[in-house]
């Protein structure tokens, strides 16, 4: 015969199985969060999204987890692959080119990322576009344009460099080409060259040697050269500047404006100069002489 249990026997028996069942499952969590075991609920959305095509969706799972401080190393490997993927997922305008690269970049320096596949993809589809960019600069005569995505172009991994001097050549004979002064132009400098000419009365029987050691002076700010090359000609002259100087360059433009005036008056014709990168062997700034200000004015392609 079995024996009996009280009602009080009962409900104790029940109670302590409760505290036991509450004990444990406490237990649990602590242990999940201690060992990083439980995955993130950010993180395990973001998974559910992705596998549910939702890459939007996953994507703004994946940023909120992001900012938790409390990750694992293997749930921030995969929250940077999974913004990785979902970016390139979603595609333009949401996330341009840029953004899509700079993403995976971030992502690839995890061990074990598998993003690097996706990087390959994205960058030779920005070095697509910078292309096509860069043939309809050109073909426009948008000199400013063309500067900026030939030197973009060569940042991209895996970029062609025969193609990038071949854009460059192209490039430098656009602006000569755009130099060509028709018989109207002339008449329209006409008054800018003599006004200019005045001011600068000596530098007409100034040398070759004597004029770039006048062009050097000029160019150099407390003490340092910001030209390291100088090359003259009858009416063009163009300086190379180093990117170590670029950032002063930008802060000096008036001093290419007035050696360009004094090119001028030294030729007493339409004196252009081109203020190019050493490094890319690109055009950073032109300067050519205004008819209506009857001053040269700097042209500026591309930032420092």
């Amino acid at each position: 015969m079995l024996p009996r249990v009280s009602a009080l026997a009962s409900c104790q028996i029940r109670t302590i199985s409760a505290v036991r069942v509450f004990a444990f499952a406490a237990i649990t969590v602590a242990f999940c969060i201690v060992s990083s075991g439980c995955v993130n609920s950010s993180v395990q959305a973001a998974r559910d999204e992705i596998a549910a095509g939702r890459y939007a969706s996953a994507h703004k799972y994946l940023v909120a987890a992001q900012h938790n401080d409390k990750l694992s190393t293997r749930e921030r490997r995969e929250v940077l692959n999974g913004l990785c993927l979902t970016e390139y997922r979603v595609g333009a305008p949401t996330y341009p080119l840029t953004e899509q690269a700079r993403t995976c970049s971030d992502a690839t320096e995890r061990p074990g990322s598998p993003s690097a596949t996706i990087l390959v993809k994205i960058e030779e589809a920005q070095r697509a576009q910078l292309a096509n960019e860069i043939e309809a600069a050109l073909a426009s005569g948008d000199a400013a344009r063309a500067e900026d995505s030939i030197t973009r172009y060569r940042t991209i991994p895996g970029s062609n460099p025969q193609s990038a001097a071949i854009w460059s050549k192209e490039l430098w004979a656009m602006i000569n080409r755009d130099d060509v002064v028709s018989s109207r132009k002339r008449n329209q400098l006409a008054p800018a060259i003599s006004l200019v000419s005045r001011q600068y009365p000596s530098l007409r029987t100034m040398d070759e040697t004597a004029f770039r050691h006048w062009i050097e002076e000029k160019t150099t700010i407390s003490g340092i050269q910001m030209v390291s090359s100088v090359e003259v000609s009858k009416h063009v002259l163009r300086l190379w500047i180093p990117s170590t100087q670029m950032a002063t360059a930008a802060l000096n433009l008036d001093r290419f404006a007035n050696i360009n005036d004094a090119l001028v008056a030294r030729c007493h014709c339409d004196g252009k100069t081109n203020v190019a990168a050493v490094e890319s062997g690109l055009p950073t700034y032109l300067v050519r002489l205004d008819p209506e200000t009857k001053r040269s004015e700097v042209l500026i392609l591309s930032g420092p």
